[in-house]
């Protein structure tokens, strides 16, 4: 879960139908002879959702990323940071449902909802591997996203070759509060009065108006407990000159955000990942900014302690606070050739114990766990 500064007092008012005759989105296409660059609107349960998916060749393994929030869709922008991915992956990146391109203001309630999105990837997951022709995808999963991805991994393990948690989001409620004991600290610390007076005024989480979060997140960002240098706008901001999204897609992304923070703020607030997963019964990895103080990171090391899993491993990103995928991007795809390899490794070792299996009629299932 991640939600940053969006000013709460835009509303802007739209027809989608004449949008959708006065803009086209398109993906850059260059010649791929073996490859794909689109996106296309499909649809998930009973809504249209977009998608966009970019590789050099399409007999490369599919990998999907979960995008946080909740509502901070990526497809406007995250082309221009998966160049040396699309080499190795086909790269699927999806609006969530209620978020960017996805946004509708005639979407159900009802159906923003945790148990719809997991539904939503499941389905998603499905229409890939008919498409592509093959029998399990990588998965990666940001922020908000991880609590999807991790509860898919859990319900559907024999759809993935692996699992990649990034800012991992293990108890909300405890995060929370411990991310505003972060900056309050830190506030203190650096005599940062203005902050001081802000932080006390809205006090501690839970919130439960939107503006308090926004106060919150503000001074976390400018203590570098998101983004470790910088801020999100700038990843953001080259979008706005993309051609995945026109005028009004970035207006449906500014409404969706808030919509979906609204609508999904209770629910997140009840998770606990500590309580609902124990196990996963794949191959999971989990990418730690040092300086991640919004799903703080002893948090995600203590969720990766008690995880059993075949294969685990966390790895720690130096220089990077709750986006390593972005802050840090080589050695993000480092790590993701790295599980690739691996994977093939654990499913060969797979197969071979299952054979001894057949043969000797005795079980035996490969376990590899890093050292932390």
């Amino acid at each position: 879960m991640q939600n940053y500064f969006i000013p709460t007092y835009l509303s802007i008012d739209y027809d989608e139908k004449a949008g959708k005759q006065m803009f086209k989105s398109q993906t850059p296409n260059k010649t791929l002879e073996n490859g794909t660059a689109t996106i296309e609107t499909i649809q998930l349960g009973i809504a249209k959702q977009s998608i966009m998916i970019r590789g050099q060749d399409t007999s490369h393994p599919i990998l999907l990323f979960l995008h946080g929030g909740p509502g901070f869709a990526p497809i406007g922008f995250m082309r221009h940071y998966q160049e040396e991915l699309e080499k190795h992956f086909i790269v699927v990146h999806w609006d969530q449902r209620g978020a960017g391109k996805s946004f509708s203001a005639k979407m159900d309630p009802k159906a923003i909802n945790l148990d719809q999105f997991v539904s939503d990837t499941h389905e998603l997951v499905q229409i890939l591997l008919e498409r592509f022709k093959q029998k399990k995808i990588y998965l990666a999963a940001h922020s908000w996203g991880s609590i999807i991805g991790a509860r898919f991994a859990k319900k559907y393990p024999s759809l993935l070759h692996a699992y990649i948690g990034i800012g991992q989001m293990t108890d909300v409620q405890k995060s929370a509060l411990l991310s505003y004991q972060f900056v309050l600290i830190h506030a203190r610390h650096n005599r940062k009065f203005l902050a001081m007076r802000a932080l006390k005024r809205i006090g501690y989480p839970p919130y439960k108006d939107l503006r308090h979060v926004l106060v919150q997140h503000k001074w976390l960002t400018r203590f570098g407990g998101l983004i470790r240098k910088g801020n999100l706008f700038q990843y953001l901001a080259k979008g706005f000159f993309s051609s995945e999204y026109t005028l009004l897609d970035w207006i449906k992304w500014i409404r969706g955000y808030r919509t979906s923070f609204k609508r999904l703020m209770p629910q997140l607030l009840q998770v606990n990942l500590f309580e609902e997963i124990q196990e996963l019964k794949v191959p999971a990895y989990f990418c730690v900014g040092r300086y991640d103080f919004y799903s703080p990171f002893e948090l995600q090391e203590q969720f990766y302690e008690q995880l059993d899993a075949p294969v685990k491993d966390m790895i720690w990103f130096e220089n990077s606070a709750h986006a390593p995928h972005l802050e840090e991007s080589s050695s993000f795809l480092v790590l993701l050739l790295r599980v690739k390899e691996e994977s093939l490794l654990f499913q060969q070792k797979k197969l071979q114990n299952q054979s001894h299996k057949a043969a000797n009629g005795k079980a035996g299932e490969p376990t590899v766990k890093h050292a932390p």
